[in-house]
């Protein structure tokens, strides 16, 4: 017997190919000849879906059914070293993410996801080499919420680290503070984004193994 796909996976991946390809609800229930509120039901209400409809679906999109069905991934964007500086790699907002370059999204974490890959021993013992810490970068600034909690910083002068956010003794100032190397004290911030999620390498190998 065919294990049922999960709705929410289906969700994310139907609503990113649509957005991908500029296709509205009704154009594609249209596309599939059927009601014209079976995408829309499909997206935000129904609970479950036929393995025929799916690959209406992915036919009408010009996808494979897997697209549809594969557990959702969060790109890659920049790998953490010495000191917790990052490093961004290139990537576009719209580019097909290659599995080498992206990894699992984390169960229970809502929004879109950007990731980091810690690389070398440097961080520890918080981080070590392969994890993989999971951010958002939905504002600029600093959010009152996430002033004592490790997030990544972008500093006005163009640096990008991962450490603990905490106020700094001079005004509209911060300072940045890790296990393994000094404060780096009153720096300016263009924006600071919490930690959502830490995948341990360990754990990572094991989902990429069933994902």
């Amino acid at each position: 017997m065919p294990v049922q796909p999960d709705i929410t996976t289906i969700r994310e991946n139907l609503q990113r190919i649509m957005d991908r390809k500029g296709v509205k609800p009704t154009t594609l229930s249209q596309r599939i000849g059927t009601s014209k509120t079976l995408v829309k039901d499909l997206l935000t209400k129904t609970g479950d879906v036929q393995f025929s409809t799916l690959r209406k679906l992915a036919g009408a999109l010009d996808v494979e059914l897997g697209d549809l069905l594969a557990l959702p991934r969060v790109p890659i964007v920049g790998k953490i070293g010495a000191g917790g500086s990052v490093a961004f790699l290139a990537l576009q907002e719209d580019e097909q993410l290659d599995p080498d370059e992206s990894v699992l999204r984390p169960p229970g974490v809502a929004g879109k996801l950007v990731a980091l890959i810690v690389e070398g021993s440097s961080m520890l013992p918080k981080y070590q080499d392969g994890d993989i810490i999971y951010i958002q970068r939905t504002h600029e600034g600093v959010l009152e919420g996430d002033i004592g909690d490790d997030c990544a910083v972008r500093l006005k002068s163009g640096e990008t680290y991962v450490k603990q956010l905490v106020r700094g003794s001079e005004s509209e100032r911060f300072t940045l503070r890790s296990l393994n190397a000094p404060d780096m004290e009153n720096v300016e911030v263009e924006w600071a984004t919490r930690v959502l999620f830490i995948m341990p390498r360990r754990s990572r190998e094991a989902l990429d193994k069933v994902g």
